[in-house]
């Protein structure tokens, strides 16, 4: 999908240590209190407990938590446990470490906090997540980090909505979850899977369908479209010099995407405008109201919008991935046909090009020469180039 590779991929085991000294600073700072073995954050004790979500401690009740601990006994049924001590004969055999209070194991809030100052810092700029871990999971996070630190963990907090599979829950009880390796098999393109997990906003619960996908395919297929029709211009027109009116299209574009993406990542409007764009830009090329110029001002924006959706890249990757022998066939059966059309043998030229849309071959005839690519539907990759299957 395009994805960069992450820095760390760090195991929690690993890191026990980082996470015993997270809670000794927190004991140090008058945060915890012990109990059977076991140590606890009395969210009593620090005043900026639940800012992330305005909570207020005092209407906390003991049965809205579900923390892996009731059995434990604590001062406070709110209070969270940081270190897991004493027998536990009921949870069966577990990894156990031997700490200041004893054997145990950290509580599952320690893990990330102490992982991710050591790898990133005491103060994140972007925190992400399912809406899921908002409480108690990030409210215990961040306030066990902001108890050690005195910082603000996190300048921004950003949790996902769940992902909806034909209107329902994905689950693999139910048989309705994909997996990209699955949708690949079926003939999907990255680039479209890409596109539309990025096309709902990120607080939005996006339902997944194979009709949504291939209505993305064809989306990410217009934009690579335009983008061919303007390179094209870029190497034929003898044009230079700008009208004027595209620059002032483009820099409309340019503020409505900004705008759009820096209220809260709101890729609806961005990719309205987008949109917006692309039409009023093959408007021009249609009407053959653009020059070099133009067209690169159309590619820069093309590429800004690509900087941050990455899908005109991947779409890039994927019509060059294509059997060579497949494609010097289609090189070969287009010259052959662009013969016939000299000769004014239209039957002929008529005759290979049906030949190449059984075989999946879409063609596009413009000024200067006949690109081709592959229909989305088309089942070539069990096909030799001339016609059998392998």
């Amino acid at each position: 999908l395009g994805l960069e590779s992450v820095e760390h991929n760090p195991r929690a085991t690993d890191h026990v240590e980082g996470m015993i000294e997270l809670v000794r600073r927190l004991e140090s700072a008058g945060l915890t209190y012990e109990r059977d073995g076991s140590i606890y954050f009395a969210i009593g004790r620090f005043p900026g407990y639940g800012r992330l979500i305005d909570l207020d401690p005092s209407e906390l009740k003991p049965g809205e938590r579900v923390e892996g601990d009731e059995e434990y006994s604590k001062d406070n049924p709110c209070d969270f446990v940081l270190w897991k001590g004493g027998a536990r004969d009921v949870e069966g055999e577990v990894a156990v470490w031997d700490s200041p209070w004893g054997s145990g194991r950290p509580g599952w809030h320690l893990e990330c906090s102490a992982m991710a100052m050591e790898f990133l810092g005491e103060e994140l700029d972007i925190h992400t997540g399912g809406v899921d871990n908002i409480f108690p999971h990030h409210v215990n996070e961040m306030a066990q980090s902001e108890a050690v630190t005195g910082k603000s963990f996190a300048r921004y907090w950003l949790h996902a909505a769940h992902l909806l599979v034909d209107g329902g829950k994905m689950s693999k009880s139910l048989g309705n979850f994909h997996t990209v390796a699955s949708l690949v098999e079926r003939g999907a393109r990255p680039s479209a899977i890409r596109y539309l997990l990025l096309s709902a906003h990120y607080r939005t619960q996006l339902n997944f369908t194979l009709d949504g996908l291939a209505a993305a395919d064809r989306t990410v297929e217009r934009l690579s479209e335009f983008k061919k029709r303007l390179q094209a211009v870029t190497g034929s027109s003898a044009r230079t010099s700008s009208n004027g009116e595209t620059r002032k299209t483009v820099d409309v574009w340019k503020a409505a995407f900004h705008h759009a993406m820096d209220e809260d990542l709101g890729v609806s409007g961005a990719l309205g405008a987008t949109f917006d764009l692309v039409r009023e830009g093959n408007a021009a090329l249609d009407e053959d109201r653009l020059d070099q110029s133009d067209a690169e001002l159309f590619l820069d924006a093309l590429d800004r919008f690509d900087a941050v959706f990455g899908v005109l890249v991947l779409r890039d990757r994927e019509d060059r991935a294509v059997d060579p022998d497949l494609a010097a066939w289609v090189e070969d059966r287009i010259q052959a046909r662009a013969q016939a059309r000299i000769d004014r043998d239209f039957t002929a030229a008529d005759a290979i090009r049906g030949e190449l849309d059984e075989r999946g071959i879409v063609l596009e005839d413009t000024a200067s020469e006949t690109r081709w690519k592959l229909r989305q539907d088309a089942d070539l990759e069990a096909s030799d180039p001339a016609g059998g299957r392998s």
